[in-house]
């Protein structure tokens, strides 16, 4: 026992000896420290409650310098989550003394500290203006330069971020303070930084609705890694925040959206609708489309080309309640602009069966263009082409029970007429229509032929839909038409009659041809017996003469044979051997020849 009451004394002498304002800034430091290990960001709502009694306190600590960043973390802490404590902070006088506390660099913790705290109190749109006019972004954008790796740059990144979404005011000040190009430069940490993702939430504020800070984004060069980051997939946070950037940035105008086209963005942003509509990147992507496809051909084609057409038809079936629906119907409602992309939408629709009821304006739209689509065909002479006219208008339930049976009719017509056209063909009669047969629309041969009130003859459909747009003007002349059109009858006749002459020279040319081939059959026919029968003649006159030399051969045979008999009589008498007779029963004898003695 008396060795610590010793002990407790020798350290209250050491205490002594040191210097009042020392002893007091320990006491400080060790005050903040204390108050920071009571607080973290995961505390209840009761906790919270608890420690913010703390709060004059640890404003304090701030102005004081000793113990600044520990009070500054625990009012981070404080911050987090809780709209109470931020306004509490806020009327405390905090933020003058953070700011202050920025400008120690990214080398300090208590600025990495104030850093964090900021961009917890800038979650309040009460705070967002008064940081501001404490001077805070110029210090915030300056710990942006040290980099991804610098937890000082990723609060300050954060901070920035919650500053910019507000005002243009915020907006612009960032911008001039220099932000972006060091946001830019965070990007290219990749998808697992979280000063990347920070870098590319803070973008996605500046981009949105302000066209100088996104031609400022372009011009930086932050289209590529954006575009990047999007290779991490539906399930990266960092993705998603670079689908939203490039998003806002489509909104604008035709020289970015080229850009982001350019820079390979399509092909991932339609892989990011796979995910489906329960997907945040997913929605964001079908809005970025439909920004993209608010532009020119060029970019419409891209997304047909890149495979969108048929993800953003899954994603209507989420219906009007769902953002990515919406956003796909948007994106589907530009696209349709363009011809190639509007053939493939309807087609899509067509093959699902997709119901539109839940987007009246793209039903509306799509309705019109089939409708529109069908009278084309109807008046042209393609029966395939209006086959499938008829069934996506069917579809779009853009045809009714009349439209469809005078459609049906005009197919027989059709297929009528490409019988005839086939016959023509078969026998060489190809003769081009007369110039003045064709409509100066449709360029096909005209069945209903009428004037307008420019003089010229159109087909009756063709100029019927012209009459319905919004500038009725003549295909031919340019001027403004009227809405008369009177039936040019005496053209429908000429029509009618030059292809009535047509088939029945058709018919003759087929007649004269099938008898030329019968007679021509018949001719072969003859000359083929012919030459059999000639064939069959000289095979018996050539087995007639191989006889007769086989029998002249066999009786030269026979006589030398004979002859052989007579020759062999005639030795045999020489030499009184016995003769053989025709079976040689008896052979000729030899005599044995003698040894010759040694």
């Amino acid at each position: 026992m008396t060795s610590e009451i010793t002990v407790l004394r020798e350290i209250e002498m050491a205490s002594r000896q040191t210097p009042l304002a020392d002893r007091v800034a320990l006491t400080l430091e060790r005050h903040a420290k204390e108050l920071c290990e009571l607080t973290n960001r995961r505390m209840s709502a009761d906790e919270s409650e608890a420690v913010a009694l703390a709060i004059p306190s640890l404003v304090q600590l701030l102005k004081g310098g000793h113990g600044a960043s520990a009070a500054a973390l625990a009012i981070d802490h404080l911050a987090a989550n809780s709209a109470a404590n931020s306004n509490a902070i806020r009327e405390a006088g905090a933020i003058a003394p953070l700011v202050a506390l920025l400008q120690a660099g990214a080398g300090s913790a208590a600025a990495t500290n104030a850093a964090g705290a900021l961009w917890n109190l800038a979650s309040s749109n009460d705070a967002r203006n008064a940081i501001r006019e404490a001077g805070a972004i110029a210090p915030l954008v300056a710990l942006l330069q040290a980099g991804a790796g610098s937890a000082a740059a990723t609060n300050a990144a954060g901070a920035l971020t919650n500053l910019a979404n507000s005002n243009d005011t915020n907006k612009n000040a960032i911008r001039e303070a220099g932000a972006i190009a060091p946001l830019v430069a965070l990007l290219q940490a990749g998808a697992g930084s979280a000063a990347a993702t920070n870098a590319a939430v803070m973008l996605g504020n500046l981009a949105n609705s302000n066209d100088t800070n996104q031609n400022a984004i372009r011009e930086a060069g932050a289209i590529a890694p954006l575009v990047a980051l999007l290779q991490a997939g539906a399930g990266s946070a960092a993705a998603t925040y670079a689908v939203r950037v490039l998003g806002n940035l489509a909104s604008s105008n035709d020289t970015i959206k080229n850009a982001i086209r350019e820079a390979g963005a399509i092909a991932p942003l339609v892989a990011l609708l796979q995910a489906g509509a329960g997907s945040e990147a997913a929605t964001i992507a079908a809005g970025a489309l439909a920004n993209l496809a608010s532009s020119n051909d060029t970019i419409k084609n891209a997304i047909r080309e890149a495979g969108a057409i048929a993800p953003l038809v899954a994603l209507l079936q989420a219906g009007a309640g769902s953002a990515a629906a919406r956003y796909a119907a948007d994106a589907l409602w530009n696209l349709s602009d363009s011809l190639n992309c509007c053939q493939a939408i309807l087609a899509a629709l067509t093959d699902t069966a997709t119901p539109l009821d839940a987007f009246p304006s793209l039903q509306q739209k799509l309705r019109s263009i089939s409708t529109a689509r069908l009278l084309r065909t109807e008046a042209g002479e393609d029966a395939a082409a209006l086959e499938a006219a008829l069934a996506m208008a069917t579809a779009m339930g853009a045809s009714d029970e009349a439209v469809t049976a005078r459609v049906h009719l005009r197919l027989v017509e059709l297929r009528t007429a490409a019988t005839r056209r086939a016959r023509r063909e078969s026998v060489g009669l190809n003769v081009p229509l007369p110039a003045d047969f064709t409509c100066p629309i449709t360029y096909d041969k005209m069945k209903d032929p009428v004037v307008a009130s420019d003089g010229h003859s159109y087909e009756r459909s063709a100029i019927e839909e012209i009459l319905r747009g919004p500038h009725p003007l003549s295909p031919l002349t340019r001027a403004t038409l009227g809405t008369a059109l009177v039936p040019n009858l005496n053209l429908r006749r000429r029509i009618e009659e030059h292809e009535a002459e047509l088939d029945r020279m058709a018919e003759q040319m087929a007649a004269r041809m099938a008898g030329v081939a019968a007679e021509a059959e018949e001719k072969a026919a003859a000359a083929m017996a012919a030459a059999k029968a000639e064939a069959v003649a000289a095979k018996a006159e050539a087995e007639a003469a191989m006889a007769a030399t086989k029998a002249e051969a066999e009786a030269e045979i026979e006589a030398l044979r004979q002859q052989l008999k007579a020759n062999k009589r005639g030795r045999a008498g020489v030499e009184g051997e016995d003769e053989d007779d025709e079976e040689g029963q008896h052979a000729p004898k030899r005599r044995a020849s003698s040894r010759r003695s040694a």
